[in-house]
């Protein structure tokens, strides 16, 4: 498996700035017979509305931006796709981006204008990640997720804590107690949402940190190791014993999963990284805020965690193809000349960007002080693991549907063998 690390996104060499190389001369900017149509699913729509304001006014652009809620986001986009509603530009996420490839959805970007430059400024993990089978680039990044163990430090001092735990065992060990001392209800908060940013993710983290991959280099599904009974035999044991809240099952995104930190509730809580950014910095809302919560070093014999690239996409069927493009530039890569998207993205929500340049920005690095020790997060990084199989057209359907049996069996309702052979199973009646 690949890491991939800040460090990497800082240290890349030969990987230069891209000033403004893309006027509008460069890409031989048309204008479009309609307006150009952007949804994306419903993430901070204000700051996104007004950097769309912002590059209509500047570039003479018509952007319609619009949201749709995340549980059914892809699965809207692919039938409005069929049904001749082309959207020109979509946000993306990673385990659809094959599928909507091989299905004709969207297009390569290898033959634009300014591709091979927008390439070689990229960090070379996200790239791969965002190439199809065939190697084609198929997208542009919007940004990097990484999942991380965060710790409430409140919680843990009224405990009598000195530290955040080291090891699974003294995890448990320390929610036992603070449900025993009613500090906390549900002292466990992982990120069980049923949502292909919740379960699944949260499933491969869990091996991962135990030094196991479920995909060999196939992309073919193992999942019958004794690492990963392991593995589920904890998600049951933490259920079974109350550490974990039922609500979590019910939550329809990774967002309002990480809300529930707010509460100041919860003692422990794994989610992508840049959350931790707005539990410790929103004041109005968040009771861990400022800087309460923080970054712990993931725990298992590996300590390594899932990561991935999610992304903007080009409509295969545009009919504004210039005027579309120009809008992929300016969202995943530096248009304007100054990282206008990816620098409000790192300064208001903590999202990690697979340019290197941008963090040649002082002002970027500093602000990450707000919210995280970035050595520590550096060091996460370095441990981070990605996988191909999403890369599959089968992958998808896997991702949703192994999340029931995985929920099925943390409640019980399964014995760890037979969820095994229930995700092999499933796996074969796709592959």
């Amino acid at each position: 498996m690949t890491g991939l690390t800040r460090r990497v996104l800082l240290r890349n060499s030969g990987l230069a700035l891209l000033a403004g190389s893309f006027s509008a001369m460069d890409i031989g900017i048309g204008h479009a017979a309609k307006p150009v149509a952007l949804v994306g699913w419903t993430f901070r729509p204000d700051m996104v509305q007004a950097y769309i304001d912002f590059f209509n006014k500047k570039y003479a652009e018509g952007v319609n931006y619009s949201t749709l809620p995340w549980p059914q986001f892809h699965q809207t986009l692919e039938q409005r796709f069929f049904a001749g509603d082309i959207v020109d530009v979509m946000y993306c996420f990673h385990s659809y981006r094959e599928r909507w490839s091989q299905r004709g959805m969207i297009r390569s970007l290898d033959d634009l204008p300014g591709i091979d430059t927008i390439k070689s400024a990229m960090a070379p993990t996200s790239l791969a990640n965002l190439q199809n089978k065939k190697g084609e680039l198929i997208a542009l990044p919007y940004f990097v997720n990484l999942y991380i163990l965060m710790a409430a430090e409140p919680l843990l001092q009224k405990a009598g804590f000195q530290k955040p735990a080291g090891s699974w065992d003294e995890l448990i060990e320390q929610c036992v107690k603070m449900k025993k001392d009613n500090i906390s209800e549900h002292p466990y908060l992982p990120n069980w949402n049923p949502t292909v940013t919740g379960t699944t993710p949260q499933f491969l983290t869990d091996c991962f940190a135990e030094g196991i991959s479920i995909f060999d280099a196939e992309n073919k599904l193992n999942v019958d190791q004794d690492g990963v009974a392991k593995v589920m035999e904890r998600w049951q044991k933490v259920y079974s014993l109350g550490l974990v809240t039922p609500e979590i099952f019910t939550k329809p995104s990774s967002t309002d999963t990480h809300r529930m930190m707010y509460t100041g509730n919860y003692a422990y809580h794994s989610n992508i990284s840049n959350y931790l950014q707005t539990i410790d910095t929103n004041t109005k809302e968040s009771l861990l805020a400022p800087k309460k919560a923080k970054l712990v070093p993931y725990p298992g014999s590996a300590g390594s965690t899932y990561s991935w690239t999610d992304s903007y996409v080009l409509n295969s069927k545009t009919e504004a193809l210039d005027d579309a493009w120009k809008l992929m530039q300016f969202l995943g890569s530096n248009l304007n000349g100054d990282w206008y998207v990816q620098r409000q993205w790192a300064l208001n929500s903590g999202l990690d960007c697979p340019y290197p340049a941008l963090y040649d920005d002082a002002e970027i690095v500093a602000s990450y002080a707000n919210w995280v020790d970035l050595s520590v997060l550096r060091e996460q990084y370095k441990k981070a693991k990605v996988i191909g199989a999403f890369k599959e057209d089968w992958y998808p359907e896997y991702d949703t549907q192994s999340v029931a049996i995985l929920h099925d069996m943390i409640r019980g309702g399964r014995k760890v063998p037979d969820a095994i052979k229930a995700l092999t199973d499933l796996y074969k009646s796709l592959a």
